[in-house]
């Protein structure tokens, strides 16, 4: 699979059944910009407004903002004019067309992963260097990740954690499924998996479905 860099995206975008388009991007923390949730839909909203944690909230309106945007970049649409559907776990896509993609957010930065026709999850999580990460090990990991685990050495063993996690999550996300059962692991027989960074303290992972050729990686600008 080849991997650019962090890019500037080109002025008109082309996507090929046989790639991903990887998006990064900076959150603005604000929830109270009227123009900003101007894009958004009656039902987003509401979900907002249920957020009572207000960084949460926060997060939640730049990343769906970003998503319309973005997605009305590739069709050329109003982006307030998009309309979601929602599968059994929640999982967010178009309720017409091929493209397909997927949202995560952590701290300060969003990652988009768009794509046509397959299924697809993206994570991203900012390392904590005070997280009990074998307690979480031991509650969600299969036997086999915990094993991949221990073969990292004790040093880097808290980034083969993130690894790991980032990994297994994508994958559940491209599923459409919630990460909830210690048995969903990451095998790849059926998905590329793929990590990488995002920005200094934060890991992504990217998920999927079948072979992809390349994935081409943007920086997202506000117009």
């Amino acid at each position: 699979m080849m991997t650019t860099l962090w890019l500037p995206p080109p002025p008109q975008l082309s996507l090929s059944p046989d790639e991903i388009h990887l998006w990064r991007a900076p959150l603005p923390l604000t929830d109270g910009d009227p123009h900003l949730l101007a894009l958004l839909s009656a039902d987003e909203r509401e979900r907002a407004a249920r957020l009572r944690i207000a960084v949460k909230r926060q997060q939640f309106v730049a990343g769906r903002v970003l998503l319309r945007q973005l997605l009305g970049r590739y069709l050329g649409a109003d982006p307030q004019t998009l309309t979601f559907a929602y599968g059994p776990h929640g999982k967010p896509r178009l309720a017409a067309g091929s493209l397909a993609f997927n949202l995560a957010h952590a701290g300060a930065w969003a990652l988009v992963a768009v794509t046509l026709k397959r299924e697809v999850g993206v994570d991203l999580e900012q390392a904590d260097p005070h997280l009990d990460y074998e307690r979480l090990a031991a509650q969600f990991f299969t036997v086999e990740e915990q094993r991949q685990l221990a073969t990292f050495p004790v040093a880097r063993r808290r980034r083969g954690f993130y690894r790991l996690w980032t990994r297994k999550e994508a994958r559940l996300k491209g599923e459409g499924r919630g990460f909830s059962r210690p048995d969903a692991s990451v095998a790849e027989e059926a998905w590329q998996l793929h990590s990488f960074p995002v920005a200094r303290g934060y890991l992504g992972a990217l998920a999927v479905a079948g072979n992809i050729e390349s994935v081409r990686r943007w920086d997202f600008v506000a117009e």
